[in-house]
């Protein structure tokens, strides 16, 4: 059977990006930050992202994910933790069909048992025979959905805000603190295994999930920065490879983003124009009108996209017509 992926590249649009309350080097609120093109870039990671979607999808229906957060209390809490009912058969939480799980808690106790054990005393050691020991069990789901880390399309050039510290002020504690700021648009990739996806009406969720995420931020979400897609480009595919992870590349000359690395693979058959599906406000520039001219499927609106995703994954028949519905 032929196994069947999406794949994406999202870019939002600009915003200032901070971290106020998070991370500290020193006085100063820094943001993560990597080497991309050979220039400093920041990112924020996969993981915050997932997060989002896996509470996005709590906000659309709390009993449909396993582990639920609770704002007030900042806690997790779990319908099942153990997936002591996980069956593939019948109906699953999406947050554990579309992420994976893993519990490690029985491996743990195992290590546990072992140290204890370790520290007796040559004395109290048995002399004769080992005594065999349980093997801890590791229950877990590989995730079909690949999410990569957010990078700023602009090089990171030093921002940073001076603040004071509001209301009475304490004798020997710093008042004056500073925060990085970045002024970008940020993009990411993500790729997801539609055969590996149980319920299959789960990968119409995540379609949405992507179109419309709730915040996604730093320590305690403290600054606003809309994680929307301004454009994005699907890849729906049977190739093993996306090819278009973090197609934008900033154009410094125009202070804009090229997609010409996009182009050039199209052009040289490396990926087939029919697999794509553009949306956005890339459909208002040259490029976008070449991607056209290319025979790519563009759009102006990412809804518009989305939907044409939607409708090509439920052209595959069987369990996947459920993706079409809305």
């Amino acid at each position: 059977m032929a196994t069947y992926y999406l794949y994406g590249t999202i870019l939002t649009n600009e915003a200032v990006a901070a971290n106020n309350r998070g991370d500290n080097l020193g006085n100063t609120t820094t943001l993560q930050k990597v080497f991309h093109q050979d220039d400093l870039h920041t990112s924020v990671s996969g993981e915050t992202i997932r997060f989002s979607m896996r509470y996005r999808f709590q906000l659309e229906n709390p009993k449909s994910v396993n582990r639920t957060y609770h704002p007030d209390s900042g806690k997790l809490e779990y319908a099942d933790e153990k997936r002591q009912n996980w069956d593939p058969t019948k109906d699953v939480f999406i947050d554990d069909d579309l992420m994976g799980f893993m519990d490690a808690e029985a491996a743990a106790k195992e290590k546990e048992e072992e140290i204890e054990e370790d520290e007796l005393t040559a004395t109290d050691k048995p002399t004769k025979g080992k005594k065999e020991k349980p093997k801890g069990k590791t229950t877990k789901r590989q995730s079909p959905l690949a999410v990569g880390r957010a990078i700023s399309l602009r090089p990171y050039r030093g921002e940073l805000s001076f603040n004071c510290v509001s209301g009475e002020k304490k004798k020997g504690q710093l008042s004056l603190y500073s925060a990085e700021m970045h002024t970008t648009e940020y993009q990411y990739s993500f790729g997801l295994n539609l055969n590996d996806v149980v319920k299959k009406q789960h990968i119409g969720n995540f379609i949405d999930a992507i179109i419309d995420p709730p915040p996604v931020a730093g320590n305690h979400s403290r600054f606003a920065y809309d994680f929307s897609p301004a454009s994005i480009i699907f890849r729906f595919t049977n190739a093993h490879s996306s090819r278009i992870q973090n197609c934008f590349e900033h154009d410094i000359a125009n202070q804009t983003y090229t997609l010409q690395k996009l182009i050039r693979r199209v052009e040289a058959g490396d990926i087939s124009a029919s697999e794509l599906i553009v949306g956005g406000d890339v459909y208002h520039t040259e490029e976008g009108q070449k991607l056209q001219e290319l025979q790519v499927k563009i759009f102006p609106g990412v809804y518009a996209a989305a939907q044409q995703v939607r409708q090509q994954i439920a052209a595959i028949g069987g369990d996947y017509k459920v993706v079409g519905e809305k």
